[in-house]
């Protein structure tokens, strides 16, 4: 299938008819982007798509609680003069080799009795009334209105898939829709049906008036439940959302004023007082180390020198000894080599080498002693040099660090201390705080309360519904001349069993493709390739699960917001997959809340090959500059949403932001 051209006339922002050329000029260029600011008509547009082609079952973004009337009667463009408005759709679609055109044409207009509707399609440029009347039908072999979510989204609600109950419930409706579940879900509702009528027919006259009155009774209850669905709609609606949005303005302000600061004021006062102490504990064990042996690191060197006269010293002190010693020796020696008759020039030699060893102790044993340092000393000087210093140097470095460390930590609570605001500038805007929290909180109480008064009256409805079931089955069981309702009964709730085994297999059959699908989808947006390394989808829940590198079960907590937005977005993509139809998408807001580095990978590796044809309505802080320039090569067409404040009105021409500016 491949959009053509949109037109529309007067509808919503857009002023008189404005035709929009939708085909892609090749298929290297599947992209048409549209760009404008926010409020200038881009969901507009993509609303529009979505009127023409499903009209009253078209999910809209702010239809909510209005009438399908209501609703065409608020499209109409204020100002106009007709008080019409029109749209027209054109698109192709290919069948069996066999290529279609059509072009739909929708167009209201106000009267007295209310807004009247016209519709028309052309086929082939040819009017066709029988596929007008039943176009609904035709539609839903194109496009089922209830997977139309899969190709024309908004990218701002992408992170409502993210969760695990949306995610189910969009995967639950996906697949039954792709797989055709649909037609079986309704066939079940109406064998159900059919056994119940066929179980209320010929009643005798007691048993039917029990019948009927708990009819009645069943039929007080859910009209009881729908008001109360109603109510609680409606509240939710307008009163606890906007005193919600309200609430998020005042904390935003309470935020700005410190509020934070100034709820953990007693914490930041402890804080604070614990690093001054921390502090004054390190200065304190650094004035030890000054008053104890760290000054001497001063005078080192003259410690070092000490140290060598001492040993000088020393030896002076053996030197002397030892000349005595060896006086007294050498003369014995050389009196016993004489008795021996040696050699009287070797007793000469030796002579003479022993007097000039003398000679030598003698001189060193002449030095001048000045220390002369007791034993002990000379023991706490060698320890002081070689043991203590080293020791002291690191022990004075480690504090002085920590000293630094606790001097920045006192420093930062003292000015997180008096970052902290004062009671007369915090207390108003508390007061306003706390008020509307309470208010919120009431609100939500009657919430719940009304929520309870639901699930009661759920348990006497299901009570009421057996009952009758009850009455029904009990009365047939006495009635010989029945046998023939009891037998059709009888294989109508075998078919209905029947029924859930089948859809129960091909569930099973299909899910596992449709969950490698996504996985397939999620690997080629994800920036962490490795982080999620297996996808699985429960076919009776639909619930997804991931899988981490270590094969363990991979929890939402540990996906960022980017992470599991992306996982919503191949959620979307790998569904579209799996449907087998070639659709474009449309996607306002494509970049959503993303932030900058999962914005690359969107527009790297989603959008260009979505589809064979997308259509992006972008703000000019999404699709702009570097990511602009990436998608370049894939764009086909652009337009600018040109929006005239004095008329109240837009206009599409076209161009993109960059070239606006620069005209």
């Amino acid at each position: 299938m491949i959009l053509d051209e949109i037109v529309v006339h007067d509808f919503g922002l857009y002023a008189d008819r404005q035709k929009i050329g939708l085909t892609p000029p090749s298929p290297d260029k599947p992209i048409t982007l549209f760009g404008g600011l926010n409020g200038h008509g881009k969901t507009t547009l993509l609303d529009a798509l979505q009127l023409c082609l499903y009209g009253p079952f078209a999910k809209i973004s702010n239809r909510n609680e209005l009438s399908y009337q209501d609703y065409l009667s608020r499209c109409l463009r204020r100002g106009s003069a007709t008080k019409e408005a029109a749209i027209e759709i054109a698109f192709r679609h290919t069948v069996d080799g066999k290529e279609n055109r059509y072009r739909l044409h929708r167009s209201w207009r106000m009267r007295k009795s209310g807004c009247k509707e016209y519709f028309e399609v052309l086929k082939n440029r040819q009017r066709d009334v029988k596929l007008a009347e039943n176009w609904i039908s035709h539609i839903e072999d194109l496009i089922p209105v209830n997977i139309s979510n899969l190709f024309l989204f908004d990218g701002e609600q992408i992170e409502n898939y993210a969760s695990p109950d949306n995610s189910m419930q969009l995967v639950g409706t996906a697949i039954r829709n792709l797989l055709g579940l649909d037609i079986v879900d309704q066939l079940e509702k109406d064998l159900l049906t059919y056994s119940r009528r066929k179980r209320v027919e010929d009643k005798t006259d007691p048993k039917r008036h029990e019948i009927e009155k708990e009819e009645a009774h069943l039929k007080e209850l859910r009209a009881r439940a729908s008001n109360l669905k109603q109510e609680q709609a409606a509240l939710k609606t307008t009163s606890i959302a906007p005193a919600c949005k309200t609430l998020l303005i005042i904390e935003e302000e309470y935020r700005k004023l410190g509020g934070e600061l100034y709820d953990h004021r007693m914490n930041i006062e402890r804080d604070l007082g614990t690093a001054e102490s921390i502090l004054e504990e390190s200065a304190h064990r650094l004035r030890g180390f000054a008053a104890a042996d760290l000054p001497l690191l001063l005078v080192r060197d003259l410690l070092e020198e000490m140290r060598i006269q001492d040993q000088q010293e020393e030896e002076s002190r053996w030197s002397q000894q030892v000349a005595v010693l060896l006086e007294n020796r050498d003369e014995e020696l050389l009196h016993q080599m004489h008795l021996n008759g040696v050699n009287h020039s070797a007793v000469c030699a030796l002579r003479s080498y022993l007097e000039g060893d003398r000679n030598q102790h003698k001189r060193l044993a002449e030095r001048e002693s000045v220390l002369n340092l007791l034993p002990e000393i000379r023991g706490d000087l060698h320890i002081l040099l070689y043991h203590r210093f080293d020791e002291l140097i690191k022990s004075v470095v480690l504090e002085a660090e920590s000293f630094e460390k606790a001097g920045k930590q006192a420093e930062d609570a003292r000015l997180m201390y008096s970052s902290i605001p004062s009671d007369d500038v915090i207390l108003e805007v508390m007061d306003r705080r706390e008020t509307l929290i309470g208010e919120i909180s009431a609100l939500e109480m009657k919430y719940a309360g009304i929520q309870d008064e639901l699930d009661q009256l759920a348990r006497q409805i299901e009570r009421s519904e057996q009952a009758l079931l009850h009455l029904i089955e009990s009365d047939i069981q006495a009635e010989g001349e029945r046998q023939d309702r009891v037998r059709i009964l009888h294989h109508a709730n075998r078919m209905r069993t029947t029924l859930d085994i089948f859809r129960g297999a091909v569930i099973a059959r299909h899910v596992r493709r449709i969950g490698h699908l996504v996985f397939e989808s999620y690997q080629q947006l994800l920036r962490k390739t490795s982080l999620v390394t297996r996808l699985e989808i429960d076919p009776e829940t639909f619930a997804l699960t991931l899988y981490g590198r270590d094969g363990q079960v991979l929890s939402a907590e540990r996906l960022s917001a980017g992470e599991r937005q992306l996982l919503a977005i191949a959620l979307l993509w790998g569904l579209a997959k799996a449907s087998g139809r070639a659709l474009p998408t449309a996607i306002d807001t494509p970049l959503g809340r993303l932030d900058a580095g999962h914005r690359e990978f969107l527009v790297e590796r989603y959008f260009p090959f979505a589809s064979h044809q997308v259509l992006l309505l972008s703000t000019d802080e999404e699709i702009s500059g570097r990511y602009l320039e990436a998608l370049r090569p894939f764009i086909g067409r652009s337009y600018f949403l040109c929006y005239d404040d004095a008329e109240g009105s837009t206009r599409i021409v076209e161009g993109y932001f960059d070239q606006m500016e620069a005209a």
